[in-house]
């Protein structure tokens, strides 16, 4: 089976225990916070790889003005994501294929997808998020900061035996093809995360807006 059909049955598998354990966005919120300030009122705004709904929630708590459309690869994560968030939209859909979805969205959000892309598909993901963003809009994107050369499976904290497979990326990398697709960054966070088996990984969060 190939990593991506192994990831989307994995998160299908544990949809209920990922809500449970990501319900709580504390060490994201003021990343949110920050960026719902940059979102018109009634702004259109879409989120790819929405999970549960968790942080569809927080923003529709923080800005339910928002016109919310989100997006994932797996059913059942879907269907929690529904369940805990009826004022938003939904649609089965990978985040590789966002441009068939032509429409505009003044905002978009990709909250953790990114270290499910390889280098190559993260750049293709900035350049369709361009072709979907309006002029002067906004895009949040986060991810886990290190060398490529560490990717691989990792096990999910839901089970001792599910794996999905993990991709790092460099700053550098992610700020070039921003750059390149006309996104100037407007914010970049980073920030320590401590796993119980003592390992210190870091995130990285880019806000950017289209100026091209």
């Amino acid at each position: 089976m190939k990593k991506d059909a192994i990831t989307q049955a994995t998160y299908n598998k544990f949809a209920q225990q990922y809500w449970e354990k990501v319900t709580s966005l504390e060490q994201y919120s003021a990343s949110y916070d920050t960026f719902c300030k940059l979102l018109p009122q009634k702004g259109k705004v879409f989120e790819m790889g929405c999970g549960p709904g968790n942080v569809t929630q927080y923003m529709l708590q923080k800005r339910p003005d928002l016109q919310y459309t989100a997006s994932d690869l797996a059913p059942n994560m879907l269907t929690l994501a529904q369940k805990y968030n009826p004022n938003a939209h939904f649609l089965l859909l990978d985040c590789r294929k966002i441009v068939t979805l032509h429409q505009k969205f003044d905002a978009i959000i990709g909250a953790f997808v990114l270290p499910y892309l390889n280098k190559a598909e993260c750049a293709i993901l900035i350049s369709d998020c361009k072709k979907i963003v309006t002029p002067n809009g906004v895009l949040y994107l986060s991810t886990i900061e290190g060398d490529e050369a560490h990717s691989g499976f990792e096990h999910t904290s839901f089970s001792g035996e599910d794996q999905v497979y993990i991709h790092y990326h460099q700053e550098a990398f992610l700020s070039e093809c921003l750059s390149t697709n006309g996104f100037e960054v407007l914010h970049l966070l980073k920030q320590a995360c401590h796993e119980p088996n003592g390992r210190v990984y870091y995130d990285m969060i880019f806000m950017a807006r289209r100026v091209q």
